[in-house]
């Protein structure tokens, strides 16, 4: 028969056993509940401002939110006065980037932690301070040539006996003349005829803007902001900062130009309007084939008449052996006299007026 105080110390051994194991399964259960905790998302609201350096807000730039390892979340875009708002964006407690991107005026970023609370955040774009210039394509500005002083052989240098050879250089120096003599001989300049010279295409600056730093830029202006100049040149599109820009010139490339000499005089007949006046070239390039063009219109806009004359001007030879008196050059004027027939069944009420010519070498 077993005795009862070791049946009662085995008893006491079970349920101390069966306790350890009790606590271990209550640590367990706490320890997944507490990590389960730590990684259930907080919902967040995200509200703030994107302003330019100008401290002025930018509409419809194009917001992201990223963690350190470039994982993408929630994507947005600011509205009026550059203001935005991510609601109950879900993200864990940590830190993350608001990246933004606006097709004008750059890109931008700012980090922010999450703990339990709203944020509220003003992202500047640019953030870092842009350079002088920044190329839309990857070019950049020609250099500064740096002009370094021309190398020459010092006294101390010379590699013969130059006192006992100046009989044998003479020589020498002879016989090159010789030689580049006879290679200027063959020598022949190509004939180049105007159809090739046509087909070279000269580029036509329409501005000329000149940097701090002494650099010159000329190009055609394709946009213009409060703070840069966009221009197309040679190497491609560039975008200038205009604090930097000293001065910028509007290039005009000379040509003619034919304007009228005050009103025409108009007679007017049931069937006929006569126009008669006086025209200038105020160009600085001879106007061509001077042509005035006269159109008659009733009161419902219907063509009521239409004729054209050439001015009489001076007398031009042309390269193609054309001989003709419709030229005027820079400061002349001329006079015409236009007759225009109004259209049977059609009572002349308004007309235009204008003025066509050719420019020709």
């Amino acid at each position: 028969m077993p005795n009862p105080l070791d049946v009662w110390h085995l008893k006491l051994i079970f349920q101390k056993e069966n306790m350890i194991n009790s606590i271990k399964c209550i640590l367990f259960i706490i320890f997944i509940g507490l990590s389960y905790a730590e990684e259930k998302p907080l919902k967040i609201n995200i509200t703030g401002k994107v302003l330019n350096k100008n401290a002025t807000g930018l509409k419809g730039v194009k917001l992201v939110i990223e963690n350190n390892n470039g994982k993408k979340f929630e994507n947005e875009k600011s509205g009026k006065e550059g203001k935005f708002k991510f609601k109950k964006v879900k993200l864990l407690p940590g830190e993350y980037i608001l990246k933004g991107d606006h097709k004008r005026d750059g890109y931008g970023e700012i980090k922010f932690f999450i703990d339990s609370t709203d944020i509220d955040l003003t992202l500047i774009i640019p953030t870092e301070e842009e350079k002088l210039i920044v190329p839309l394509i990857q070019e950049k500005l020609p250099q500064q040539r740096t002009i370094t002083e021309k190398e020459t052989l010092k006294f101390e240098e010379y590699f013969f006996e130059y006192e006992s050879n100046l009989e044998a250089l003479k020589q020498e120096i002879d016989s090159l003349k010789s030689v580049v003599k006879g290679y200027e001989k063959k020598q022949t300049m190509p004939n180049v005829g105007r159809e090739i010279l046509d087909l070279i295409v000269i580029p036509e600056y329409q501005h000329r803007v000149e940097l701090q730093n002494g650099t010159v830029v000329s190009g055609a202006l394709l946009d213009e902001t409060d703070s840069t100049l966009t221009l197309k040149t040679q190497i491609g599109a560039l975008v200038l900062k205009k604090e930097m820009v000293v001065k910028m010139d509007e290039l005009k490339k000379p040509g003619p130009k034919v304007v009228f000499v005050g009103d025409p005089f108009i007679d007017f007949y049931p069937n006929k309007q006569i126009f008669s006046g006086k025209v200038k070239n105020i160009g600085e390039i001879r106007a061509d084939f001077v042509r005035i063009v006269v159109k008659l219109f009733d009161q419902t806009t219907k063509n009521a008449g239409r004729d054209s004359i050439f001015v009489k001007g001076d007398r031009t030879v042309y390269e193609t052996n054309v001989i003709a008196d419709t030229a005027l050059k820079p400061g002349k004027t001329a006079s015409y006299s236009l007759t225009v027939p109004i259209k049977k069944g059609r009572k002349a009420e308004y007309h235009t007026m204008d003025i066509h010519w050719e420019q020709t070498k």
